[in-house]
């Protein structure tokens, strides 16, 4: 069985990349087969998944060029196989601004046709650009997202901003597809701080059931793996980010679980 997953920030700067590659690998720990789809132009999730920085390949260019997307495959040290998005040149990035959802539809509706093998669990994890937050609803609806998972951090600008977060997300394209599971999870939390601790309480009481019980602390083990191009997993197994990651697969494998016996 294949469960798919979109992850994108509530705003830039809210740590969707990070949260993308460690939940992958918090994945892999308990023995799913796992995808990961970078939909961000940045391109800068392969540097928490062990990819070379000389390594400039990606789906986006391939695509553009009108050649094979799979050639882009790359799999981490630590098994999750890879889709970077890849550097674009001038022409390209033109090109990918015109038809960019027409170009994302084209690759999900093909990564769905992949014939996988019937006695593994695969998870399928697509992280998407902040901008992409508009388009987000439709997208995962024609393309059987079971969770959206929305990366906020507990401060001011993450608040203002959450009415109108919600609104976007409310958006359906159609009443008679079914509606993907969206959940918020709040990353870059600091305890010992006041306003972090005020926040995380105020938008634990807006969001209710919608937000993850799992909360990402703020830890500088996160800032040392991505400088070693990998998972605070691999290099720091007993940090403290390390714990949250594995309980926030725990947790979405509990949201998916709890999607199929209410279906």
């Amino acid at each position: 069985m294949m469960k798919r997953v979109a992850l994108i920030s509530q705003r830039g700067g809210a740590g969707s990349n990070t949260v993308t590659a460690n939940l992958a690998q918090a994945l892999r720990l308990i023995q799913k087969n796992v995808l990961v789809v970078d939909a961000d132009p940045a391109n800068v999730l392969r540097l928490h998944l062990g990819m070379p920085l000389s390594k400039k390949q990606g789906w986006a260019p391939l695509v553009c060029a009108g050649e094979n997307w799979q050639s882009a495959g790359f799999e981490s040290p630590s098994g999750v196989a890879f889709l970077p998005f890849g550097q674009l040149q001038q022409l390209q990035q033109l090109q990918m601004s015109t038809c960019r959802i027409q170009f994302l539809s084209e690759l999900a509706a093909s990564l769905c046709r992949i014939e996988l093998p019937a006695h593994a669990d695969h998870w399928q994890l697509f992280h998407f650009a902040p901008s992409d937050l508009h388009e987000l609803s439709p997208l995962a609806q024609a393309h059987q997202f079971d969770l959206v998972l929305v990366v906020m951090t507990p401060e001011a600008s993450a608040y203002s901003l959450l009415s109108q977060t919600i609104d976007v997300l409310a958006e359906s394209g159609s009443p008679q597809q079914r509606q993907p599971r969206i959940r918020y999870v709040l990353n870059q939390y600091q305890p010992e701080t006041e306003i972090s601790r005020d926040f995380t309480l105020v938008l634990k009481e807006e969001l209710g059931t919608q937000l993850s019980s799992v909360v990402l602390h703020r830890d500088t083990a996160l800032l040392d793996s991505v400088a070693n191009l990998t998972t605070v997993q691999q290099f720091s197994p007993s940090s403290q980010a390390a714990r949250d990651y594995q309980s926030l697969a725990l947790w979405c494998v509990s949201q998916l679980a709890a999607e199929a016996s209410e279906r």
